[in-house]
């Protein structure tokens, strides 16, 4: 068995904000892996904070704000290396095989995030074994953020600043009026 000679890399998540968490496995894929298909999936537990269509965009300006070489352009993110999407009402494997990815990436923040991950590693694996799921642990001052307490903290008028990029900040000060 050989690497595929174009490696593209699906990073699925709800992304109800993307937070400096995500970039930090964002970018530990980009070094990784040829093209990195960000996408927004759907999660039937949340309610989401931000539509899909502005979280497809504050996806985008983050990464521009937080890699100001990725030519600044939010559509030509690292000269097509990374994209953005989104998927519903389908599997993550099918969503991955429609898009050309050769495998997929998952974050890790704490002990609990291991034992789904290890249970959708496993069935993911039955699945479609010929799409390898790669797991990276995030930098350690990232392990405490996530997506909801930026919301939580947020809703209550905290700075988020820490926890999310400005574009993102600047969202939730737009929803709180």
């Amino acid at each position: 068995m050989r690497k595929a000679v174009r490696t593209k890399a699906l990073y699925a998540g709800s992304f109800d904000p993307i937070t400096r968490g995500h970039l930090d496995i964002i970018g530990k894929a980009l070094m990784t892996f040829d093209t990195v298909h960000v996408a927004i999936g759907t999660n039937v537990k949340k309610q989401r904070a931000f539509g899909v269509a502005e979280s497809q965009g504050l996806i985008r300006r983050s990464i521009a704000e937080h890699w100001p070489d990725a030519h600044g352009v939010e559509d030509d993110l690292f000269e097509g290396g990374l994209e953005v999407g989104e998927y519903a009402n389908q599997s993550l494997l099918a969503y991955a095989r429609g898009i050309g990815a050769t495998h997929i990436v998952r974050g890790l923040r704490e002990a609990s995030d291991f034992s789904d991950e290890f249970n959708l590693h496993g069935v993911a694996g039955r699945i479609d074994p010929s799409i390898p799921m790669v797991h990276f642990i995030c930098a350690a001052e990232f392990l405490h953020v996530s997506s909801s307490t930026a919301k939580e903290l947020a809703a209550f008028g905290e700075d988020v600043g820490w926890l999310v990029m400005p574009c993102v900040a600047a969202a939730f000060a737009v929803r709180r009026g």
